[in-house]
């Protein structure tokens, strides 16, 4: 009988730890999230007959027209600008070094991810909301419809980035 009560004492004891653990590793996955894009200051320049950007520390970023459009800007060489990347290292956000960004921020529940044209469609408080994505990769992959999730929004309408639940 104490063999008994001992194993059930230390399987109940080594479920409540796994349960603490998985909730602390899903905090923390959360944060890295947060913290995962990176934002410097930089100068645009032409590579290869493209736009790019130069970070200060010499790390170089490529720029493309249509990634400037979605974002609502127009850059030419010699451009100072405040840059955040994502953690693949893909520009997320670019502005005029000087000029604040206002980000817009929706919660609601994911409707749909397009496969084939880059959008998210969301059940918001205001009904059925469709946001272009800037990146396919924007944290999409593996979100159930139904999944509560919040967008980022850059000045242009595009979604930057995506969190699992409110923000």
């Amino acid at each position: 009988m104490r063999n008994t009560r001992t194993l059930f004492e230390f399987a109940l004891t080594a479920i409540i730890s796994g349960a603490i653990m998985l909730g602390s590793a899903d905090i923390c996955l959360a944060g890295k999230a947060q913290l995962a894009h990176k934002s410097f200051k930089g100068e645009v320049v032409e590579k290869a007959g493209a736009l790019a950007i130069r970070s200060e520390e010499g790390a170089t970023y490529q720029l493309s027209e249509n990634e400037a459009r979605r974002q609502g800007r127009q850059f030419k060489a010699g451009d100072k600008v405040e840059v955040t990347v994502n953690e693949n290292n893909a520009i997320v956000d670019v502005h005029l070094e000087g000029e604040k960004g206002t980000h817009n921020f929706v919660t609601g529940k994911l409707v749909y991810v397009g496969k084939m044209k880059k959008e998210i469609k969301l059940q918001t408080a205001e009904g059925e909301r469709s946001f272009p994505l800037l990146l396919q990769e924007t944290k999409t992959g593996g979100l159930a419809e139904g999944t509560e999730v919040t967008v980022e929004l850059n000045e242009a309408g595009t979604v930057i980035d995506l969190h699992k639940g409110k923000h």
